[in-house]
């Protein structure tokens, strides 16, 4: 009887073994996790900028910092993005509703349609089709499994830690041109259970003649989870 435990105790292990996470081919994690999130209702987002500063103005004066919010699929989202100027730091609020978008001035807090060629869109960036989800699926090459590994900021939550090469032609038209088009590292950090997408880091490569690139994070939580959006009055 015992050598029948011990015999069932060994094939359960390595049945265990054979169907390790690392089994799973990186291409499928990835596929897998891009139709997770274009699958989800909503979930929270931040997205923060380190390195060589970006502008969003085209007199280069007002550089991205950070922004941080909540997308309701398929095109909704409230956020609120901090930006760097001369002698000042600050929040504007954003609204995004399909192709519209709405930000609060930065001196006077009263909220203003923003033509869509200066607008920062994150309603598209997370949009289900074309958006980052689509991204991850079309223009994600040479994929590999680094490991699993943790998250400073989720312990004892492990992960599928990845790495591919991303063509940057695609995120930067959905960034409004923060990211630049030539071809991008980018780790991803996604859930073995649910395909959750928990973090993305985008590496911008310095520009010609600039002695630091760009470090983009995409941080996701509260998946599924929807506010009501409205345009503000």
């Amino acid at each position: 009887m015992r050598k029948f435990i011990l015999f069932f105790c060994i094939s359960f292990l390595l049945a265990g073994c054979s169907n390790a996470p690392e089994d799973l081919p990186p291409e499928t994690i990835v596929d897998n996790s891009a139709a997770h999130m274009r699958s989800l209702n909503g979930f929270a987002f931040k997205l923060q900028r380190t390195g060589a500063p970006v502008y969003v103005d085209p007199s280069g004066v007002i550089a991205f910092r950070a922004a941080e919010g909540i997308f309701v699929s398929p095109d909704k989202v409230q956020a609120t993005v901090k930006i760097i100027a001369p002698a000042i730091v600050a929040e504007v609020s954003v609204i995004g509703i399909g192709d519209l978008e709405w930000e609060t001035n930065i001196f006077s807090g009263e909220w203003a349609l923003v033509p869509p060629e200066y607008a920062f869109q994150p309603a598209v960036l997370f949009a289900p089709v074309g958006g980052i989800q689509q991204a991850l699926e079309d223009y994600l090459f040479d994929i590999e499994l680094l490991g699993l590994a943790e998250l400073e900021e989720l312990p004892g939550l492990t992960l599928y830690h990845l790495h591919g090469v991303m063509d940057g032609a695609n995120v930067h038209d959905l960034t409004v041109g923060l990211i630049d088009v030539q071809m991008l590292d980018i780790e991803l950090w996604i859930s073995p259970n649910t395909f959750e997408l928990h973090r993305a880091l985008i590496f911008d490569p310095p520009d010609e003649g600039a002695a630091e690139g760009t470090t983009w994070q995409f941080d996701f939580w509260d998946f599924d989870k929807v506010i009501e959006i409205m345009p503000p009055v």
